[in-house]
């Protein structure tokens, strides 16, 4: 069935060669030679039958198969070409929006950094103000204390020497009457809660 197809195919194309052969042989008859050489002739196309069937074989799947493939090749690179080219419009798209952005990104950053600080300088001042209000009542009860302690140690002195100076006046002016009638008071008192 090839063989028919590839032989359709090239019998236009022969039909020159044949012409020539003719042309040929005409010329060769007028020469001396007689006649088409239609062995030759015949023995050439035979071998160029048998050249172009092999070449249908053998060689025209190599090269559908070459074809094929190399139009898959192509095809697949265009399309990851095409890809490529998408992704990097995309890219360059997102690259160009973020650029007209980053103006206004700087700013609200700047702007985000500038509350921060003032959040934390509030947060310190605050904490600052607690502590100075704490170390204020930590003085504040601390000097209480020292005034509180102060008084009582004054009053411990002031007792301690009203209690000498007592002492001492009324060994002064203590006489023995005051001695007896001070102890019989005493025991007196003592007799009326022991009875």
């Amino acid at each position: 069935m090839r063989l028919r197809a590839v032989s359709a195919a090239l019998a236009p194309a022969l039909l020159p060669a044949l012409v020539w052969a003719s042309e040929e042989a005409h010329e060769h008859g007028a020469h001396g030679h007689e006649g088409i050489p239609w062995g030759t002739l015949a023995f050439n196309l035979v071998n160029f039958l048998i050249f172009c069937g092999l070449v249908a074989r053998y060689g025209m799947p190599v090269i559908r198969d070459y074809v094929r493939n190399r139009h898959q090749r192509i095809v697949g690179e265009l399309e990851a070409a095409a890809k490529a080219r998408a992704d990097a419009e995309q890219l360059k798209v997102e690259w160009e929006a973020r650029l007209a952005g980053l103006d206004a990104e700087i700013k609200q950053i700047r702007a985000d950094t500038a509350a921060d600080v003032a959040r934390e300088r509030d947060q310190i001042l605050t904490a600052a103000k607690k502590t100075a209000e704490t170390i204020r009542n930590d003085a504040r009860r601390t000097a209480e204390q020292e005034v509180r302690r102060a008084e009582a140690d004054l009053r411990h002195a002031v007792a301690e020497q009203a209690t000498a100076i007592a002492t001492q006046l009324v060994r002064e002016k203590l006489t023995n009457d005051d001695q007896d009638r001070f102890t019989s008071e005493f025991l007196g008192r003592v007799k009326e809660t022991a009875a």
